[in-house]
């Protein structure tokens, strides 16, 4: 695991060597990541040859040279959270931005933000809730990084009202051969960054298409991002202290409802008519184990309480209203809402009951998440059971319940997964509904047989999608071998764009698509 004579010296003496490590102990940091035991062969990962921190898009493009001259390979990193972080060669180092944190710029009029690499999504947030805005905050915590999070799929809380992976705007790319390539409006002299499609051939798609391409054609190292109004506090407003805290918006501009429905057909139905309507900010059928891991304080707590909290806790809806305009819109909105659970037969929980008391940090995770480390809690790892349902809400829930939780059921008799027989989904709502997605949450520990029917049962999915003509997501390198043919052989495109890009396989070598099949 070491690089080839005279690589190390020469990032040594472009970055300065306290920007450059091959120490062990440090190295071994980056070769881990919490779906290991479920994603990689224990041989076929590597601990990085080297870490090193750029402080700018020159020390980036500096790096990438390096690494062609001296041909090893390189992975650009955000805030390490999925595998495609960990080095699948001997001579890799991982690039980290560490350094590269600053926000830029936030444009109050044209409301976009042009951030660095390491920007996390709540230390952005902050600071546009000072100027009345905010962003879609990824749900998998606000804690990791904006520009990550943006190429990879963009999703978040508040995505019924602000939309799915339109957050990209203009970005600065430093492509495989150490050249930067500017897209979106930064294309254009003078333009600045307001726009990401820009005029003429549009390569957002090739940076973010559904997946990214995961270090696998470069790095951006700036990224202008589309922000919303916001009408509340300036500071995000939270009492007690980790990890009794809640979230105290006020309640004239910011409500949260949560609903029982006699099933979930129903429940669906009202998600529907509640996009028909053009109402609300965020709207999610929340699953038991969520919720709950979320509000428990201990791994006791949970599961003292699961047993009971699972035949409570079904087919329950939660949709947040926000005042963008004024109080009244609050008022119209839950008016429009009551109607819609009415005609429906849904009934609210109410705000003095236990489920209440469970579920009502739901509000302040849909603007700002920052529960998802407690869903580590219930076992030693989560993750959903597949690639996901994307599509409409109908086929995303007909994909889960005809499909999903079959699979569930079977880990569970193996004794793989933990007991849940709600057939309860986080199913989200996306751009008032026109488009959704279903994640089947599942539990289990660090053990190679169950990591083994996790990632088996995640490829059937896959599968099972590409037969339903449904929207495959997440089919990472190898996985596109699985989805291409069924999708006009996009991935023999994406390898022969890899192939000009990076002829020397420097960048992410595996990614986006490997150069073979697995085996």
């Amino acid at each position: 695991m070491s690089l080839p004579p005279g690589a190390y010296e020469a990032l040594e003496n472009a970055l300065g060597a306290e920007n450059v490590c091959d120490d062990p102990a440090v190295t071994s940091g980056y070769s881990y990541m919490w779906l290991l035991y479920s994603t990689h062969a224990q041989s076929g990962r590597y601990r990085p040859a080297a870490v090193v921190l750029p402080g700018s898009t020159k020390d980036v493009q500096t790096i990438v040279k390096i690494a062609n001259r001296y041909k090893f390979s390189y992975i650009p990193v955000g805030t390490n959270l999925l595998p495609p972080t960990i080095p699948a060669r001997p001579d890799t180092i991982i690039i980290d931005p560490k350094r590269m944190d600053k926000i830029l710029q936030i444009d109050t009029q044209n409301m976009y933000a042009v951030v660095e690499p390491y920007v996390t999504y709540a230390q952005l947030q902050a600071e546009a809730m000072k100027v009345g805005l905010t962003i879609t905050v990824a749900e998998a915590g606000a804690q990791v990084s904006v520009v990550a999070n943006n190429m990879f799929q963009g999703m978040g809380g508040t995505g019924h009202k602000f939309g799915y992976n339109r957050g990209i705007l203009g970005c600065d790319w430093v492509l495989p051969n150490g050249e930067i390539l500017y897209i979106g409006s930064r294309g254009n002299p003078h333009a600045g960054w307001f726009w990401g499609d820009c005029a003429g051939l549009n390569l957002k798609g090739l940076l973010r298409a559904d997946s990214g391409h995961c270090g696998g054609l470069g790095m951006v190292t700036t990224m202008a991002v589309k922000l919303f109004p916001y009408p509340g506090p300036k500071t995000f407003p939270v009492k007690g202290a980790n990890p009794d805290f809640k979230v105290d918006f006020p309640k004239d501009l910011f409500r949260l409802n949560l609903i029982k429905f006699p099933d979930r057909k129903k429940l669906i139905e009202a998600m529907y008519e509640i996009g028909h309507a053009e109402i609300a900010a965020a709207v999610h059928e929340e699953p038991a184990s969520m919720v709950l891991s979320g509000a428990s304080p201990s791994v006791e707590y949970f599961w003292e309480k699961w047993p009971e909290f699972m035949k409570q806790w079904r087919n329950v809806l939660s949709v947040t209203l926000i005042g963008f305009s004024s109080p009244r819109q609050v008022v119209y909105e839950q008016k429009v809402l009551d109607q819609i659970v009415e005609e429906l037969g849904g009934q609210y929980i109410r705000e003095d009951s236990e489920l209440w008391r469970i579920g009502e940090d739901n509000i302040g995770e849909q603007i700002r998440t920052g529960l998802s480390n407690r869903l580590f809690r219930v076992a030693g790892d989560f993750f959903v059971i597949g690639g996901f349902g994307f599509d409409s809400i109908d086929q995303s829930y007909k994909m889960s319940e005809e499909y999903m939780w079959p699979l569930i059921e079977e880990g569970q008799r193996k004794g793989h997964f933990i007991p849940d027989d709600t057939h309860n989904d986080w199913l989200n709502s996306y751009q008032l509904g026109h488009f959704s997605e279903t994640e089947p949450l599942i539990f289990f520990e660090h053990d190679l047989d169950a990591g083994a029917t996790f990632i088996t049962s995640y490829m059937k999915t896959i599968q099972e999608a590409l037969k339903r003509k449904m929207c495959t997501t997440w089919p990472l390198g190898p996985m596109n071998y699985i989805a291409g043919p069924h999708m006009c052989n996009y991935h023999e495109l994406v390898l022969n764009i890899k192939r000009k890009l990076d002829p020397r396989l420097t960048s992410n070598p595996d990614y986006p698509v490997p150069q073979q099949p697995p085996g």
